[in-house]
């Protein structure tokens, strides 16, 4: 737009490109000029404050896109700790659980009175940096375990099957609640502890243990029972939830059968240790 003087007259053109040159249209002259440029003029003006209000709120949206992904980034952070410290780990973009040797974070060997404090002293400790080469194939690595287990005392720990079984059980029975985990541990090893008796033998602590195993597997399956039969409208599975858990009570009577079966085996040996003597014989002359 041009507002253009010619001696005493005044003239307003709008000019636009065509092409490569500059074209322009008779718009008006005097009074009429001189409005169409102001008018011109407020419409340009208009336009700077439209752009200006524009880049204003981009810059505003940048900053607070900026803020925002620092917030989410601090997010993911915090949580990928809170993991990386229950045993996950990054591999390729996505969240794994670590694997190894250990029966679980609340179940370590100190806490565990299914083992004994004297064996767990006697097993001592592998480096945890061995055992994961030696999950990798390190041939260094797996020397240092086989020499790790010449022990008896770590045998003996780490092969021991029940240990890992219950860690297990206690896992999906009690999940991540910290006082019915450990009470579970405890009131187990108490348990197989009563049914073993004094001084046990070897099968008897076996069989007793498999006592405690099935006594878990009944009741976390009468437990899994339990929490769906309310909403249990499906006949075969109600009757899955029922035939696990008489299979689950089947396996524990049997386990109680077979305690019972070593214990009245045992019981003469037990018997020849008391001096037991025979009844006078009754006159029954008088």
């Amino acid at each position: 737009m041009a507002l253009e003087r010619r001696g005493a007259g005044v003239y307003f053109y709008a000019t636009r490109r065509v092409g490569g040159r500059v074209v322009k249209k008779y718009r008006g002259a005097g009074w009429v000029a001189e409005f169409a440029a102001r008018l011109a003029d407020i419409r340009r003006l208009e336009t700077q404050l439209d752009l200006t209000d524009r880049r204003i709120r981009r810059d505003d949206l940048r900053d607070q896109n900026a803020a925002l992904r620092a917030w989410f980034a601090a997010a993911d952070r915090l949580v990928f700790a809170a993991l990386e410290s229950a045993g996950w780990h990054r591999a390729r973009r996505q969240l794994r659980k670590r694997r190894g040797p250990t029966v679980g974070a609340l179940l370590t060997v100190d806490e565990l009175p299914w083992v004994s404090s004297d064996l767990a002293a006697r097993a001592g400790a592998i480096d945890p940096d061995v055992t994961a080469k030696a999950s990798k194939g390190d041939k260094a690595a797996l020397r240092a375990v086989d020499e790790f287990l010449d022990n008896p005392a770590a045998r003996a720990l780490w092969g021991d099957t029940g240990r890992h079984v219950l860690a297990k059980w206690v896992e999906v029975y009690a999940g991540a609640n910290v006082v019915q985990r450990r009470a579970v541990v405890r009131f187990a090893s108490d348990l197989r502890a009563r049914l073993a008796g004094p001084n046990p033998s070897a099968l008897g602590t076996l069989i007793a243990e498999r006592v405690v195993l099935g006594w878990l597997f009944v009741s976390w399956a009468e437990y899994q029972y339990a929490g769906q039969v309310a909403g249990l409208k499906d006949l075969k599975l109600s009757t899955f939830y029922l035939k696990r858990v008489e299979f689950a009570h089947r396996n524990l009577m049997s386990a109680c059968r077979t305690l019972a079966k070593v214990r009245r085996a045992e019981l003469p040996s037990v018997l020849a240790l008391v001096n037991v003597t025979a009844p006078a014989a009754v006159d029954g002359t008088g």
